[in-house]
């Protein structure tokens, strides 16, 4: 893993469970907008909050995550919902069969290239990628904890992606420490 320090720093009380819903509602808004019936895969889905905000809008969805307990944890909560253990470097699926992913703050986790190229290996052509991106965060003394550095450019250079909706984002969490993200949120569809 990519960034264990940081990841180490934060987990302690699993903060990511806290994040707002609004993003995996406002994801499930914009695929209702587009007409959209397929299958959507939560990369990182940790607990599976997402997970069932999605099943419960109406859509065939799966969580995956590399965490075994975050997997249990997920089935336990969630045990209405399909969750599976997967290494989103190394997906499972053939090529362009997988008709749209929700990722929310795990690409600073990974091999950025790698998962994105793997990501959109996968995806359909038509098919939609929100990708939800901690550009910095910073603590309360104003120290960096993480920086994505080159990360817009990474995106910009995806071969056959779209970018249907680019917003940055600024967030700040109280727990397990104070800390303020600065987000870029974005959807991509592949060309």
């Amino acid at each position: 893993m990519r960034n264990q320090k940081l990841f180490d720093k934060y987990k302690a009380q699993k903060h990511w469970h806290q994040h707002p819903e609004k993003y995996a509602q406002k994801f499930a808004d914009f695929l209702k907008g587009q007409k959209f019936s397929g299958k959507i895969i939560d990369l990182g889905c940790g607990n599976g909050r997402d997970v069932a905000i999605f099943a419960k809008q109406g859509f065939e969805c799966l969580g995956v995550d590399k965490n075994k307990e975050e997997i249990a944890e997920a089935k336990r909560w969630h045990s209405d919902c399909s969750f599976e253990l997967q290494d989103i470097e190394r997906l499972p699926w053939g090529d362009e069969s997988i008709d749209a992913y929700f990722m929310i703050n795990v690409i600073h986790y990974l091999e950025e290239r790698k998962a994105l190229s793997e990501i959109f290996r996968t995806l359909e052509t038509g098919g939609y990628l929100y990708l939800h991106i901690n550009i910095s965060i910073t603590d309360k003394d104003g120290k960096v904890d993480y920086h994505g550095h080159g990360l817009q450019k990474t995106i910009k250079a995806i071969p056959r992606a779209k970018i249907v909706s680019w917003e940055n984002l600024e967030r700040i969490d109280a727990k397990p420490i104070w800390h303020k993200h600065q987000i870029l949120e974005i959807i991509l569809q592949k060309a």
